[in-house]
């Protein structure tokens, strides 16, 4: 399936089930208006297609024990294909990043970062990032307040 290629039902379906991702085929067919079976084939061939790459659970961070929310930039001290590598594999395997983004501009990776209190962000921080000889430098940003966070793409917007 390439790019850009959703008709209206696809788009419809995955609406749905960004919404709420285990409604069960039935149901969702009934809102897509379609057979459980041309449902159920949509949403198979959108899976494999890679359309659907997860179907999760969303957690509320401060419930489960992790409050506190960090937005880290960093700038590695080489942007050798190796060196950019190297990093995403060590970010890979630290369950405390969230999400990692290479980024143009001032710094190479953009980080969002949990942890369970201000000492334990402190104390990761100076482990992960502030020790590490692949780093040039690092700045982080305590979140307050989150205004607005979805997982949801706009897929009927222009």
């Amino acid at each position: 399936m390439k790019t850009g290629t959703l008709d209206r039902i696809d788009q419809c379906i995955l609406a749905e089930l960004q919404a709420d991702a285990g409604l069960q085929n039935q149901t969702l067919a009934e809102r897509v208006n379609l057979s459980p079976s041309a449902c159920l084939k949509r949403v198979q061939r959108l899976r494999r297609a890679g359309v659907i790459r997860e179907e999760v659970a969303i957690l509320d961070a401060a419930r489960v024990g992790f409050p506190v929310l960090v937005i880290s930039r960093v700038s590695l001290r080489s942007t050798t294909r190796e060196a950019i590598q190297a990093f995403e594999r060590k970010v890979h395997a630290l369950p405390q990043v969230l999400q990692c983004h290479c980024v143009a501009g001032e710094t190479d990776f953009v980080l969002v970062i949990c942890a369970r209190s201000l000492p334990a962000y402190q104390a990761f921080a100076q482990e992960q990032l502030g020790d590490a000889l692949e780093l040039e430098n690092y700045s982080s940003d305590i979140v307050l307040s989150t205004t607005k966070f979805t997982t949801r793409l706009p897929l009927d917007s222009a």
